[in-house]
C-alpha cells in the first residue's frame, strides 16, 4: 500500500493518489489528512531489539498497520494535536513536542519506505533550509542566484566560484525562470537536460529523494534560486514521476 499524508488543500498529492489508483498494476493507495492522524488509536511500541512496530485505528478508514505500508509520500506541512484546546499554554506545548516525536517515530521506523526518509532527517515536515541545500548545489557546480550566493558565503568561506555578490551591483533579473524535479535517479522539467544530472547528484548529497529546484536568469544566465522539499506538483509528468517513484519504494520493500 502506498500511504499519502496530506492536508486538504493539497492538489498535488490528490493528483498523486488519483494517478496512482488508475495505473494499472500499481499498489492500493490511501490518502490519510493529518488531522485524522490526530484523532486516531495508536499503538506504538519499542522493543528493545529491532524496529519499532506500529497500529494506527480509526484513521477514517481501515486500520494502518506498519507490514502493510510499502511506501509513504510524507506531505505533512503542521501537525495539529487535537484535544488540548482548553490546556494550559505549557501543557498545550508539551502534548504537541510528544505527537510530534510519536509521529517521527513511527515514520523513522519505515525508514527509507518514506518520502522523506526520516531516520535520516529527524523532523517530521521536511525542512531545507538555504544555507544547507546552496552548500550542496554548489559543491556540485551547480551556478547560484546572488541571493543564495550570499547565504552561503556567509557559513563558508569560499564557494565553487566568484559569485559576484560583492560588487554592490543589483543583478540584472530576466523575466525567463525554469525548474528540475528530481525524484530518485530521474529529472524532469524545463531545465532538466542541462541541470538535470547534477540536480540529481544535489539531491543525493542532500539525502532528499524528491526535490524541485528553481531556477531564474540573472545576467544573462540560469541561476539556483530555491530548492523546495514539498513541490507543488502541479505539472502532470511531474505526478507521473512521483507516482513511479513511490512504486519503486514498494518493490524495493518486498524485495
Amino acid at each position: 500500500m502506498v500511504l499519502i499524508l496530506a492536508h486538504a488543500g493539497d492538489a498535488g498529492a490528490a493528483a498523486v493518489a488519483a494517478q496512482l489508483a488508475r495505473t494499472p498494476g500499481a499498489p492500493r493507495v490511501r490518502l490519510v489528512r493529518p488531522e485524522a492522524l490526530t484523532l486516531a488509536r495508536w499503538s506504538h511500541r519499542l522493543p528493545a531489539h529491532g524496529a519499532a512496530l506500529t497500529r494506527i485505528d480509526g484513521a477514517r478508514g481501515a486500520p494502518v498497520a506498519d507490514g502493510e505500508v510499502g511506501a509513504v509520500l510524507n506531505r505533512i506541512r503542521r501537525l495539529p494535536a487535537a484535544g488540548f484546546h482548553r490546556a494550559t499554554a505549557k501543557d498545550r506545548d508539551y502534548a504537541a513536542a510528544e505527537w510530534q516525536a510519536l509521529v517521527a517515530s513511527w515514520l523513522a521506523a519505515l525508514g527509507d519506505r518514506v518520502v522523506h526518509p526520516v531516520h535520516r532527517h529527524p523532523w517530521v515536515t521536511p525542512l531545507l533550509s538555504t544555507l544547507h541545500w546552496s552548500a550542496a548545489a554548489a559543491s556540485a557546480g551547480l551556478p547560484l542566484a546572488h541571493c543564495a550566493c550570499r547565504e552561503h558565503a556567509r557559513a563558508a568561506a569560499a564557494t565553487s566560484g566568484d559569485c559576484g555578490c560583492s560588487t554592490g551591483n543589483p543583478p540584472a533579473v530576466d523575466d525567463a525562470s525554469g525548474r528540475v524535479l528530481v525524484a530518485d535517479e530521474e529529472a524532469d522539467g524545463t531545465l532538466a537536460a542541462v541541470f538535470g544530472e547534477v540536480c540529481i547528484a544535489t539531491a543525493r548529497q542532500l539525502g532528499f529523494p524528491l526535490l524541485e529546484f528553481r531556477f531564474i536568469r540573472q545576467d544573462g544566465e540560469f541561476r539556483l534560486a530555491a530548492v523546495d522539499a514539498l513541490p507543488a506538483l502541479q505539472d502532470p509528468r511531474d505526478v507521473v514521476r512521483v507516482g513511479r517513484l513511490l512504486q519503486r519504494r514498494c518493490l524495493r520493500s518486498l524485495s
